[in-house]
């Protein structure tokens, strides 16, 4: 059950809008079944790691800061386009199912099949609304940075997946790489065709990461040779008119200058600005503990009237950075708690990537996490991607599978009755 809904997640999270809800409430009944079965068979030996402890504090730490600035703002999380939800329980949910999903691991396979069909799916639906629907950026009906943010995501995992299955060398594997192979481009494609800039800030990182993957897989040539492919496909892309990759990346440059030089925060850039410097006029008003939840919609009004912020911040209900937004939301502590959440996922898996240097289908699963941590991290820069839906329990449902991939299952000893 496990196995199934990771694939099921992975492959559906920027698929099907409803998908993430599913799959979460799935996750938390299998958790539960997971417990029946642990306290009914008495001969299952569960062990826990201090590294499980360390993420389940994680996320409960981050969670209960969340919870408790709720609690005291008497405001729930509001979510564009998408209306009131209870964001700051699904921390709580991750770390039951963590543990839970630890007890009862299933195969990587699961994770890295559902990420390609995942990236498969979102290059298809990407080339089909720029192609024949017309739309500007594609985005499958939710907003067009989490989907190009998560289609670059499962796009790296798919070229982690195709390193996977090439180190297996066996005949089966070779046809599963040529879809990783697929994945990996289509994913690509879906990033760059969404015009979700932030996102791309993220890759020479996750080009850092994937590097040492390779070692002692392939020749220094063949994966010189590689990279230079991959480049010129995706230079073909950004140069190629009709992908309007290269004027996104000119608007920033005009962006830029629009803001600093005419004084203009008409722009999508002059926005963020002014969202941030919002931000940071809540966090000054109250440091420690933040303007709470719902402040922040009731306070960029005030700002604009007293043309702190420009105008069309009001009609955004983050501040379009996950650190800022946190800051002025729930202060210091929320910050805490929020790079405390991912300095621990980072933290362990790092750990996990150097004990498990020898095994590459371990070392690829920690490499995996490690380029989870990172995208996210990159992508909240400037986007507030833990106020996003999808976004949010991409975060969480990948690093969940990832790390539960990692471990090692433990089948219960049948009783010895030849007595």
């Amino acid at each position: 059950m496990n196995g199934v809904l990771i694939f099921g997640f992975s492959a559906t999270l920027v698929l099907i809008p409803e998908a993430h809800w599913w799959f979460g409430l799935a996750a938390l009944v299998s958790s539960l079944l997971g417990c029946a079965v642990l306290a009914s068979d008495k001969t299952y030996s569960l062990v826990f790691t201090g590294d499980d402890y360390k993420l389940v504090g994680a996320l409960v730490f981050f969670g209960s800061v969340w919870w408790w600035n709720v609690v005291d703002s008497e405001s729930l999380p509001f979510v564009a386009e998408e209306g009131v939800h209870h964001l700051y329980l699904w921390p709580f949910v991750a770390a039951f199912f963590l543990l839970a999903v630890r007890a009862f691991t299933p195969s990587p396979h699961w994770l890295w099949l559902g990420v390609c069909c995942g990236a498969l799916g979102a290059g298809v639906i990407a080339i089909y609304q720029r192609a024949i629907v017309g739309l500007s950026r594609a985005d499958n009906g939710i907003n067009a940075i989490p989907f190009g943010n998560l289609s670059l995501l499962m796009a790296v995992l798919s070229l982690v997946a195709g390193i996977y299955y090439l180190q297996q060398r066996r005949q089966l594997y070779y046809w599963l790489l040529l879809l990783t192979i697929g994945a990996a481009f289509l994913g690509f494609l879906a990033s760059l065709l969404s015009g979700t800039r932030g996102g791309w800030i993220s890759i020479p990182f996750l080009a850092v990461l994937m590097l040492p993957a390779t070692k002692n897989l392939i020749t220094p040539k063949l994966r010189n040779i590689a990279l230079l492919f991959m480049t010129v496909i995706a230079v073909a892309i950004v140069a190629y008119p009709p992908s309007g990759v290269w004027l996104r990346l000119v608007e920033i440059y005009d962006n830029i200058y629009q803001y600093f030089v005419n004084k203009d925060a008409d722009t999508s850039l002059g926005i963020r600005f002014e969202l941030w410097r919002a931000g940071w006029t809540m966090f000054v008003e109250n440091p420690i503990l933040g303007v709470g939840e719902g402040a922040v919609r009731e306070l960029l009004p005030t700002l604009v009237a007293e043309e702190v912020a420009y105008e069309r911040g009001i009609v955004y209900p983050q501040l379009h950075s996950d650190i800022i937004d946190t800051l002025a939301r729930r202060g210091v502590l929320g910050v805490i708690s929020l790079l405390l959440l991912y300095v621990v996922f980072a933290w362990v898996f790092a750990k996990q990537a150097l004990l498990a240097n020898a095994n590459l289908r371990a070392h690829l699963l920690a490499i995996s996490g490690l380029m989870v941590v990172t995208a996210f991290f990159s992508f909240g820069l400037t986007q507030a991607m833990f106020r996003d839906l999808r976004a949010f329990s991409g975060f969480l449902g990948f690093s969940v599978a990832i790390w539960a991939c990692l471990g090692h299952q433990t089948q219960p000893v049948a009783p010895n009755k030849s007595r």
